[in-house]
């Protein structure tokens, strides 16, 4: 039906194309003038037309050429309209030099001249000025007016009963061959133009170098070549008219907008690519997570079986040491990849639960000690007295935030030291246990170091960024501070804030809104070093993983413990043993061969003989979140891999109930437990030591001269005690005080 009414309105079009010309051409019949005047007046109107379209429209058209071709079309219709003006019989001008014919090459001059410049404007990044060829066009048209009129200079172009001059011939022929060039270059540059638009120009083209082929060969300005190349100019003109004025009127977007609709277009290519490109680096850092950390795992892995054993020696553990240091480093450069990558997709998410506040810093803490400790700085660490107990926040972004800073901080620094801080900010009733609420929380390091130039503070944050000298001489990626920073975003903090001195020192802070969890009961943590075993019956454990190195891990933490262990190399294998076995859990690698965890889990899931299994995802891919892997799958829990044993054994201790057996601590004769006072304070010589330390707040210092007096009397235990829990949660000042105290009685 739309097709009928479309083919209906375009034969009422084209009769009523037909009817105009018909009465066009028995106007001619009755005065030739009259035909002259109507033919050249249609086409003024049209080159006004094109102007004012496109001059209204310039602030949204980015096709140069049509704008610099519809200002100079209002120049050319002018001076066709002096050449309506001039025709001998409208009894204007009557000196008779035949002004029409010699306006009339003038302005086809311009014309095919302007259509053949306008083409520089597709070349290279060139932009019109309207204003600019406005004044231009308004200098080259005053010019070829007065050279007509009033300097009477321009070349004659018809003389009364002889005809054309060869002039006038010549410069037809000259314009034909500028028009031919302006087709052959349309075709060059067709993409810019909407199709339609693109062969109205072109079929405009072609008419008026008939029309000016027509103008060659009359006598008489009435005769019968001078009506046939008028026709023609009447179809250039009404080609024009179709292309520009009819489309930019009817079809808008065609012509105004194209350049938005083909922008819009290449946007959602270059979206499509970028999908594609990201989809294709997000596979690839997935792949090269899992390749990594497999072999990770069985390094650091092994590492922590290791040191389990009794008879570790020093030797022995500070070569465990580096293994771990540089297999955790390795995985933190790994992890900063991965959350860069995320954070840029816009998946990183925030995932709270509640912990224990004190623990978490003190522990943070004792990890920066340790290197501060091996590069011979010091670290002092000072937490607020009336910070909450517990908080709901992300611990482990949280906790990427501050070892990222601390870290820098010891390794920026060369000598001196550095201090952490975490201080609260605002009010709030620490003491309250009925109800939960907020408080704000300072973090603050503070170092010693190397210092930022003012001009590269906010470098540092750019992804991949080191700045300064020693920007290739110090390990890292470089992505540290830029995902602090955006993790302090996601978790509510304005800013991750900077003020340095270049050779002094710098430091960094930000404020947190944390909940205080008022209801919090501090659970008591499986001591992993010393758990030798479990009581009640004996449990049976499915290790499924198509890496041997990574089964064995698991194996070899868990027969020593007494659990009954077999393996699987993938789903199916893992399915069939699970079926002849019975475990009590199975630990499962996602990415298998064969058949992959998912199906595994869900064919357990199935199997009213299976269900009851706890199933533990264990994997090293990271495409989806813990949670997105969970959802839905039937698995029980995900752990990542390389594995840390503390949540192997809180996994095994939760979803097996298992009361863990520790290794008995030796016995303290009853002897010297008599010997241990609690009034006992050791000599004022040990305090002396002991209080130096305290001054520079060296932790490390004051827990191995704590070891010094313990073992010269047992007398000193209680006193010892004392000081080392206040040593564990860093409150330097409260030991300041205490040995003050008796120092000082």
């Amino acid at each position: 039906m739309k097709n009928q009414s479309f083919a209906f309105q375009k034969h009422i079009t084209v009769s009523f194309g037909l009817l105009v010309l018909v009465g066009v051409y028995l106007s001619s019949l009755y005065s030739y003038l009259l035909f002259h005047t109507l033919a050249e007046i249609f086409s003024i109107v049209v080159a006004c037309g094109i102007f004012m379209i496109a001059w209204n429209s310039r602030k949204y058209i980015e096709n140069s050429y049509l704008i610099f071709i519809a200002i100079a079309y209002l120049f050319i219709g002018w001076l066709d309209m002096l050449h309506t003006l001039s025709y001998k019989g409208m009894q204007i001008f009557k000196d008779y030099d035949y002004y029409a014919n010699q306006l009339w090459i003038a302005a086809r001059y311009l014309e095919s001249i302007t259509l053949f410049i306008a083409f520089s404007f597709f070349r290279g990044e060139k932009k019109v000025r309207p204003y600019l060829v406005f004044s231009v066009y308004t200098v080259i048209s005053s010019v070829i007016i007065l050279s007509v009129f009033h300097w009477k200079i321009f070349p004659v172009c018809f003389i009364e009963g002889e005809g054309l001059t060869q002039f006038k011939k010549i410069s037809e022929y000259i314009i034909s061959f500028i028009l031919l060039l302006n087709i052959l270059l349309l075709f060059r540059y067709q993409d810019k133009f909407e199709k339609t638009v693109f062969k109205f120009l072109v079929s405009s083209l072609i008419f008026t170098i008939l029309s000016e082929l027509a103008f060659t060969f009359y006598i008489s300005n009435y005769g019968f070549s001078n009506l046939v190349g008028h026709y023609f100019k009447i179809f250039s003109f009404y080609l024009i008219y179709k292309a520009i004025i009819e489309t930019g009127i009817v079809r808008p977007y065609d012509i105004i907008f194209r350049e938005l609709v083909i922008k819009e277009k290449n946007l959602e290519k270059a979206k499509e690519a970028a999908d594609v490109a990201n989809r294709a680096k997000s596979e690839f850092l997935a792949n090269m997570s899992h390749e990594l950390r497999t072999p990770l795992n069985g390094i650091l892995g092994y590492a922590q079986i290791l040191r389990r054993e009794d008879d570790l020696t020093e030797s022995r553990e500070a070569g465990l040491d580096v293994i771990e240091r540089s297999g955790n480093h390795l995985l933190n450069l790994i992890n900063e990849i991965l959350d860069l990558s995320k954070i840029e997709a816009r998946k990183m998410e925030i995932h709270e639960s509640d912990f224990f506040f004190p623990e978490f810093l003190t522990g943070i803490a004792k990890i920066v000690q340790i290197r501060a400790r091996q590069k011979g700085i010091s670290f002092h660490a000072e937490f607020a007295s009336d910070l909450p107990k517990a908080v709901r926040c992300d611990e482990k972004r949280l906790g990427q935030i501050l070892l990222n800073l601390l870290s820098n901080a010891v390794k920026f620094t060369q000598k001196g030291g550095v201090v952490f801080l975490v201080t609260k900010l605002g009010t709030g009733d620490p003491q309250s246990e009925s109800s939960e609420s907020l408080s704000r929380i300072r973090f603050q390091t503070e170092d010693t170091g190397i210092g930022i130039p003012n001009d590269k503070l906010e470098a540092i944050f750019s992804p991949f960024k080191q700045v300064g000298e020693h920007a290739r001489t110090i390990e890292g990626t470089g992505l540290g501070l830029a995902i602090s920073r955006k993790f302090v975003h996601l978790m509510g903090g304005e800013d991750l804030y900077v003020k340095s001195v270049e050779g002094r020192g710098s430091t960094f802070w930000f404020d947190l809104t944390l909940t205080r969890v008022s209801a919090w009961t501090e659970t008591k943590k499986s001591d992993v070093q010393h758990i030798i075993g479990y009581k009640g019956k004996k449990r049976k454990i499915l290790v499924t993983d198509d890496r041997w190195e990574n089964r064995v891990v698991l194996v070899n933490l868990l027969l020593p413990l007494g659990f009954e262990v077999t393996e699987a190399a993938n789903g199916s294998e893992a399915i069939q043993k699970a079926s002849s076995f019975e475990p009590d859990l199975i630990f499962m690698d996602l990415v298998m061969p064969v058949m992959d965890g998912f199906e595994a889990t869900r064919q357990i899931r199935n199997s009213s003989a299976l269900r009851h299994i706890k199933v533990i995802a264990v994997s090293a891919s990271f495409t989806l979140s813990p949670e997105e892997i969970i959802s839905g799958s039937g698995l029980d829990r995900f752990v990542s891999k390389p594995v840390k044993f503390e949540e192997i054994f809180e996994i095994l201790e939760n979803y097996l109930e298992l009361e863990w057996v520790y290794k008995e601590a030796p016995e303290i004769p009853d002897q010297e437990q008599k010997q241990d006072d609690a009034s006992a304070v050791p000599p004022a010589s040990e305090l002396e030591d002991l209080y130096q330390c305290v001054r520079g707040g060296d932790i490390m210092g004051i827990r191995k001269q704590l070891d010094i007096i313990e073992a010269s009397d047992r007398r000193y235990i209680s006193f010892v005690k004392k000081v080392r829990e206040m040593a564990k949660t860093f409150q330097v000042r409260q030991i300041r005080e205490l040995v003050e105290k008796y120092i000082g009685s």
